[in-house]
C-alpha cells in the first residue's frame, strides 16, 4: 500500500504549478523541457485524479478556476521545500562534520574568509559553509535569521539582545573616516568642517544618519550635500578605493585595505557605534561539537582583533 495514496505524482503538479504561474500550457513546456501536449495531459490527468477542473481553458490563453487558486499557494511552498532541501543536500553533503556559518557581507569576506584557513587547519576533519545573513537598519526588526536558514553558528551586528540565542561580543564598531590615498589635500586632514563641505561624502543608505552622528559626536557641523549611496559596506569599501569620495567604515571591516595601501584613515575623529559584533549561537545548537570548536576558535580570533583595533 502507497504511504501517500492520495498525493498525486510529482510531474503532474509540477506541471499544473509552472502552467499556473505561468498562464499557459506552452510556456511551462519550455520551462519544464518537454512538450506542450506533454503539460496539457499531465494537467488533464491531476485534475481527473482530484475530481475537480484546476483551470478555465480559452485556446492557448488559461485562468485558474477557485478551486485552482487555492490548490496552488499550498503547492508552491511544497515544491520550494523540496527544492531547497535538495539544494542544501548538494550544497552542504551529508554524512560529514559541516559547519554552516550566517555572516554579514563584508564581515564574512573582509574579517572571517581571510582568517578562515586556520580554523580549517586547526580542525581539518569539519567543513565550513558560509552563508550570508542579511541585515537592514531602516526597519524595526533586525533579528537574526538562523532557524529559517538553517544556520548553525552566526556572525551579527547588533546589540546582543535576540530571543533563541547566546550571543558573544566579539568587539565594538568603531567607524573611521577613510579615502583612497593622496585623495584627501594634506591642508584639509585637520579641518573636519572642510572634509564634510570639499568632498563627496559616501552614503551607507541603511546607515543614513552615520555621517549626521559622527558630526555630532566630533563637534563638527555637517556641510555639502550627501554624495553617492551604497547599500553595504563592502560597495563602500570599494567606492572609496577608486576615488569616489571619503567614507565612514568601520575600522575591524578595512584592515586589509589599509594593510595594502588601497585606503587610509585620513581623520583621527572616530565613531563608536551603540551596537557591536556578535558570535550567535542558536540555542538548540549550542552542545554540537562542531559548534563548540568554532566558537572557542572565533572567540579567540575576536580578541586578537580588539588587541589592535580597539
Amino acid at each position: 500500500m502507497a504511504l501517500r495514496p492520495t498525493t498525486p505524482p510529482l510531474n503532474s503538479l509540477r506541471a499544473f504549478e509552472a502552467a499556473a504561474r505561468l498562464g499557459s500550457f506552452a510556456r511551462a513546456a519550455d520551462e519544464l523541457s518537454v512538450t506542450s501536449g506533454a503539460i496539457s495531459q499531465q494537467v488533464a490527468n491531476l485534475e481527473a485524479s482530484l475530481g475537480m477542473v484546476l483551470f478555465d481553458r480559452n485556446g492557448p490563453k488559461l485562468s485558474l478556476r477557485e478551486a485552482g487558486r487555492a490548490y496552488l499557494p499550498s503547492l508552491r511552498r511544497a515544491l520550494d521545500e523540496i527544492e531547497a532541501a535538495t539544494l542544501d543536500l548538494v550544497t552542504h553533503g551529508a554524512g560529514e562534520r559541516k559547519l554552516v556559518i550566517g555572516a554579514l557581507h563584508t564581515l564574512a569576506s573582509s574579517w572571517l574568509i581571510p582568517r578562515l584557513n586556520r580554523f580549517q587547519n586547526e580542525y581539518p576533519d569539519i567543513r565550513p559553509v558560509i552563508e550570508t545573513l542579511a541585515l537592514n537598519f531602516a526597519t524595526p526588526e533586525r533579528s537574526p535569521d538562523l532557524g529559517g536558514r538553517l544556520v548553525d553558528v552566526g556572525l551579527y551586528f547588533g546589540d546582543g539582545s535576540w530571543s533563541g540565542v547566546r550571543a558573544d561580543r566579539l568587539f565594538d564598531e568603531i567607524q573611521v573616516v577613510v579615502a583612497k590615498p593622496g585623495y584627501v589635500s594634506k591642508c584639509d586632514t585637520a579641518d573636519l568642517g572642510g572634509l564634510l563641505s570639499r568632498y563627496p561624502r559616501l552614503v551607507h543608505t541603511t546607515r543614513p544618519k552615520a555621517w549626521h552622528d559622527w558630526a555630532q559626536a566630533n563637534g563638527v557641523a555637517v556641510g555639502g550635500a550627501p554624495g553617492p549611496g551604497f547599500e553595504h559596506f563592502f560597495m563602500l569599501i570599494e567606492a572609496a578605493k577608486v576615488g569616489m569620495g571619503i567614507a565612514l567604515l568601520p575600522r575591524v571591516l578595512i584592515e586589509g585595505p589599509l594593510a595594502e595601501g588601497s585606503l587610509e584613515i585620513i581623520s583621527d575623529a572616530e565613531l563608536q557605534s551603540p551596537g557591536g559584533y556578535y558570535l550567535i549561537t542558536p540555542e538548540s545548537r549550542m552542545d554540537v561539537a562542531e559548534v563548540r570548536a568554532f566558537c572557542d576558535w572565533v572567540l579567540t580570533e575576536a580578541a586578537q582583533t580588539r588587541d589592535v583595533t580597539q
